[in-house]
C-alpha cells in the first residue's frame, strides 16, 4: 500500500516591518545572485534588487522556465516568493529602500508592493523543498524570543539619537551611585564604627 504524503504547513517569513520589530536587522549583501539570502546572528543578508519595467518581465521568463525545465532548480522561485513575504505595503518597500535592498523606478511605493504580491500568484510550489525553509525556520525561531523583541523595542524607543543614549547612560548611573548611598547609609546604622 502507498502511503500519501501529507501535507506539511508552510513556513512562511514575516513582512519586513514585522521582522524588524522582532529585532531583525536587513542588510545588504553584495552577490551576484539574487537568491543568495542568508540569515545569521539576528541579520537577514539580501542581495540588492533593482526593479524596472524589464526586470518584471524577467523574473517572470525566468519564473516560467524554472517551472518548464525539470532539471532546473527552484532558487528564482523561492526568491520570489521570499520577497512576497516580505513586502506587503508600501512601508515595506521604504524600509528595504532605506536599507539599500530595493530600488525601483515604478513610481510609488505602493505599486511596487503591487508588482511582488503579483508575481507568486497562483504558483505550485513545494515550499519543503527549498533553501527558504531553512531560513523561515531560523527567522521564525529568532522572532519567538521575546527577549529579541524587548531588545528592538528599546532600541528603536531609546537609542534613536546619542543625547537619548547619553540621559539614560546617565541615569543608571545616577541609579546605581543612589543604590551605593543608601546600602552604605544603613549598613553604617546597623554597624556603627567603633
Amino acid at each position: 500500500m502507498d502511503r500519501q504524503r501529507l501535507p506539511q504547513k508552510q513556513q512562511q517569513v514575516r513582512c519586513a516591518t514585522e521582522l524588524r520589530a522582532a529585532g531583525v536587522k536587513f542588510k545588504k549583501r553584495k552577490t551576484d545572485r539574487l537568491w543568495d539570502v542568508k540569515f545569521e546572528k539576528g541579520t537577514l543578508w539580501i542581495p540588492r534588487l533593482v526593479v524596472n519595467e524589464e526586470t518584471k518581465s524577467l523574473l517572470l521568463n525566468m519564473k516560467a522556465y524554472e517551472h518548464c525545465h525539470r532539471d532546473c532548480g527552484n532558487e528564482v522561485t523561492s526568491y520570489l516568493i521570499l520577497m512576497d513575504n516580505l513586502i506587503n505595503s508600501a512601508e515595506d518597500v521604504s524600509y528595504l529602500n532605506r536599507r539599500k535592498i530595493l530600488a525601483h523606478w515604478l513610481g510609488s511605493n505602493e505599486q511596487v508592493a503591487e508588482f511582488f504580491n503579483s508575481l507568486c500568484t497562483q504558483v505550485v510550489f513545494d515550499f519543503q523543498d527549498t533553501y527558504i525553509s531553512e531560513l523561515s525556520v531560523d527567522l521564525n525561531n529568532y522572532c519567538n524570543k521575546r527577549r529579541n523583541e524587548w531588545l528592538a523595542i528599546f532600541r528603536q524607543n531609546h537609542c534613536r539619537n546619542p543625547w537619548t543614549i547619553i540621559s539614560l547612560f546617565a541615569g543608571f548611573i545616577l541609579l546605581l551611585l543612589t543604590s551605593v548611598q543608601t546600602f552604605y547609609s544603613v549598613y553604617g546604622y546597623y554597624r556603627p564604627p567603633n
